[in-house]
């Protein structure tokens, strides 16, 4: 069977609605922030560490679950990872402070990536000129899943509360279970699952270590991360402000200005299938640079304000694409050990941005969160110039027959210590 065949529109659609799905969970804290601060009875400042611990337990778990997709199936391990998932958000639902709170949020964060899973199996089942378009996707069903879950679960919250939400969620995520089992079912099967636990977390760790376009790529994108998170964790707080004074309704439904923006972001992989993802993920870059700068003239306009931010999200994830593309293009037989250290590094750069966001903000407001990020970015950009060229930089539509052998499609099994 061939990787068109395996990977259908049909059967990416429901990769990409499981991968929207299970990555909206962690970003439930942003969007709760002020329910679950007054029933918790902290401060939203406080309440916030909720963003910070889920995206820190979504990095570690990359690190120590995710490979073990060279063990199982990817079906069985999706599988179990959905209902643990389920599992822990209806602890988090049950909570009687922030402690308890944040050790919930941390084992959501734990199991919840499974869209870490998912992208490299969709990207090795793709056809080996679509992955680009593939990869491009799935990243923007990250995005659709971010804001959409953030605009539902703000509604929600405002019906029945932040606790029956989470509830609600947790029924989610069983429910995407029989869809993304038969999206799977043509997955390439592991064949290294005699190599020990131990030494495909360290195998992993080395790989990343001796892999410099792995690392600078990640490290640029940590920063895009750090600074997407930064803004967004402190939005209902700069929304439902004095400045603004939106309702927490009225704050989620800002969610729409991502939610477009991941709806367009599979038109980026065309750009860097087209282009090359270099030069495509610089472009992006200085775009996301630009949008950063404009926020400190534009937070105060709802309208201009939700231009910019569209523009930024939308840079933000078209980069996430483009550098991750060249990541896993340095060394495509290892791809998911690739992923693994990517995805690690990325959301670990996350998390820090979730802290730095509420902390700028109440030094000085949305003003200093927008700084902040433009000194991140411009660190992104640094890393990107000091990326070598690997041979994603170099595709074009249809592939050149000297870049195809460079991506071709792999499995775990292929990933050697």
């Amino acid at each position: 069977m061939t990787a068109t065949e395996r990977l259908g529109t049909a059967r990416l659609f429901a990769l990409s609605a499981a991968c929207a799905l299970t990555v909206s969970v962690i970003y439930i804290p942003q969007s709760l922030l002020t329910s679950i601060a007054d029933d918790l009875g902290v401060s939203p400042g406080t309440a916030s560490v909720l963003a910070t611990v889920a995206q820190v337990g979504y990095a570690i778990g990359i690190l120590f679950l995710v490979p073990l997709g060279t063990r199982f199936e990817v079906k069985r391990q999706v599988t179990y990872q959905a209902f643990a998932l389920s599992c822990t958000l209806l602890l988090a639902a049950l909570v009687p402070n922030v402690f308890s709170a944040a050790a919930a949020f941390l084992a959501v964060g734990l199991v919840a990536n499974i869209s870490q899973i998912l992208i490299p199996a969709a990207n090795r089942m793709s056809a080996q000129d679509r992955r680009g378009t593939t990869n491009a996707m799935l990243v923007g069903s990250l995005l659709v899943g971010i804001f959409g879950g953030r605009t539902l679960a703000s509604l929600c919250t405002e019906w029945i509360g932040w606790r029956a939400t989470v509830v609600v969620f947790a029924m989610a995520v069983v429910a995407m279970v029989p869809s993304t089992r038969w999206a799977l079912r043509e997955a390439l099967p592991p064949e290294s699952g005699q190599k020990p636990y131990g030494r495909l977390v360290l195998a992993t760790l080395r790989r990343a270590v001796q892999n410099p376009i792995l690392v600078r790529s990640a490290l640029s994108q940590a920063c895009v991360l750090a600074t997407f998170n930064a803004i967004w964790t402190v939005m209902v707080l700069h929304l439902s402000g004095p400045e603004m004074s939106w309702t927490l309704g009225e704050a989620g439904l800002f969610g729409l200005v991502g939610l477009m923006a991941g709806l367009l972001t599979p038109w980026s992989g065309r750009l860097i299938d087209r282009y090359g993802a270099r030069r495509m993920t610089g472009c992006f870059l200085f775009v996301l640079l630009a949008a950063m700068a404009a926020i400190v003239a534009t937070n105060s306009t709802p309208v201009a304000f939700g231009i910019v931010m569209f523009v930024a999200t939308w840079a933000n994830q078209s980069a996430l694409s483009g550098n991750q593309v060249r990541a896993l293009a340095s060394d495509a037989a290892r791809s998911a050990q690739l992923n693994t250290a990517f995805s690690f590094i990325v959301f670990l750069g996350g998390g820090i941005g979730g802290l730095l966001g509420p902390i700028m903000y109440a030094w000085h407001g949305i003003d200093a969160v927008a700084t902040a990020g433009v000194v991140l970015i411009l660190a992104s950009l640094v890393q990107w110039w000091l990326i070598p060229d690997t041979a994603a930089d170099e595709i074009r539509s249809p592939l050149s027959p000297s870049v195809e052998p460079a991506l071709a499609a792999s499995t775990p099994a292929a990933d050697q210590p």
